[in-house]
């Protein structure tokens, strides 16, 4: 393993990650609507997205490029639609949930929904897709399949750390200084941001 390699993919991922993007505008949205299990499993997600994102870089993007070359149009446009969706629920309805505990049943589909919507922000975000493909295109004449994985991983763990700090950050400790008025109007702009976000990626995948 090359350690020059390891260390200028994970710098790569590291800038990405924290670039506000479709997963970062969710995360802060989320952190501050919902509880903080629900955060944690969606951050959780969007670090698994993230992997399957790295595999199919690994194994399946060239075949299915050379099979169907628009693949990253339906994508990006899917992709686009449903952060305007979650952009625009977010407007309709920014109330914060309260803290309070609720039924056994009611967390566990919380925390499904929770996997679910993390998991389609991140794999249905084609910036994502293109920047993996990018990555691991410039690689892959150069290292060894074990290696593709082993960073694939890396990016996993990565991703769903950093996103988990920031719900935890946000969900518990904002909690305790920013008022209820201040974290609806950062919902809002953070919903705001997914809505052009979405457009952009609508825009950028049909130009």
């Amino acid at each position: 393993m090359s350690a020059s390699i390891f260390f200028s993919l994970a710098f790569a991922h590291f800038l990405a990650v924290i670039s506000p993007g479709p997963d970062f505008f969710y995360v802060v949205k989320t952190s501050l609507q919902k509880r903080l299990s629900f955060a944690l499993i969606a951050s959780f997600a969007i670090g698994f997205g993230v992997f399957l994102h790295s595999m199919f870089s690994v194994y399946a993007f060239r075949i299915l490029y050379q099979i169907i070359p628009n693949l990253y149009v339906f994508i990006g446009s899917l992709g686009g639609m449903y952060l305007l969706y979650l952009g625009i629920s977010g407007l309709k309805n920014n109330e914060i949930e309260e803290l309070a505990n609720s039924t056994q049943r009611k967390e566990e589909e919380n925390l499904f929904k929770g996997f679910r919507e993390g998991l389609l922000v991140n794999a249905l975000n084609v910036k994502a897709f293109i920047f993996f493909i990018s990555l691991f295109g410039g690689i892959a004449e150069k290292t060894s399949l074990e290696f593709q994985i082993f960073i694939s991983l890396y990016f996993f763990i990565a991703t769903s750390l950093w996103f988990m700090f920031l719900s935890y950050f946000l969900n518990l400790g904002s909690r305790s200084i920013l008022t209820k008025s201040v974290q609806k109007k950062i919902v809002i702009i953070s919903s705001i941001g997914l809505i052009f976000v979405g457009i952009g990626l609508i825009i950028y995948v049909w130009t």
